[in-house]
């Protein structure tokens, strides 16, 4: 009697550990935007006109850790992945780097040094969708602010599309970095040819 309760009690552990591994879920798994591969060195020259890029503006839903797909009005948040940080800081990083390495002759920080006043790039990005069967839609617009207060603002709208594969994390992660770094040529070829230096305030 006693071996059979030992055997009875021995099936039931490994009945009850062959379920906890079949309902154990896999680990999470964070992303981050791919930058430009070569950021901005060395000294800044004095006079170097700066351009300060603020935070990006976008929907609260988007502006999140989760990794989301669409379809049709519906909304799918990966179960297992996550943005290592908000997208809007994602994304910020991307136009940053981007444009500093676009621009050698601007000083592009997403802060500004203290003491300063600096050229500004402020960004909205009204849609970014990313759909179940891989369509991307980025819609957003910006507006560059000179330093020099005696010179208008300009702002710029764009609106595009690409396909690629949204059937894993990894997929819909490249397609929103597609789309970062699309944004951010777009944003590049917008900016005047010469911005003013910014001058310290008296």
């Amino acid at each position: 009697m006693i071996a059979v309760r030992k055997c009875l009690s021995l099936m039931a552990a490994l009945v009850l550990a062959t379920s906890v591994a079949g309902c154990s879920s896999p680990p999470l798994q964070l992303y981050t935007l791919a930058g430009a591969g070569t950021g901005q060195n060395g000294a800044v020259t004095p006079g170097t006109p700066i351009l300060e890029v603020r935070r990006v503006q976008m929907p609260d839903y988007l502006d999140t850790q989760d990794i989301l797909t669409r379809n049709g009005t519906a909304l799918a948040r990966s179960p297992n992945g996550r943005w290592a940080e908000r997208l809007s800081d994602g994304v910020t990083d991307v136009l940053a780097a981007r444009i500093g390495v676009s621009r050698p002759d601007l000083f592009v920080t997403e802060q500004a040094p203290l003491g300063t006043t600096a050229n500004r790039l402020l960004v909205t990005i009204t849609r970014l969708d990313i759909s179940s069967s891989g369509t991307a839609t980025l819609e957003a617009h910006w507006t560059v602010i000179p330093a020099d207060e005696k010179q208008p603002e300009q702002t710029y709208r764009v609106s595009f599309s690409s396909t690629g594969n949204a059937s894993s994390d990894a997929g819909t992660v490249a397609l929103v970095n597609a789309m970062s770094q699309q944004l951010a040529t777009r944003i590049t070829n917008s900016l005047p040819a010469t911005l003013l230096a910014g001058t310290s305030p008296s």
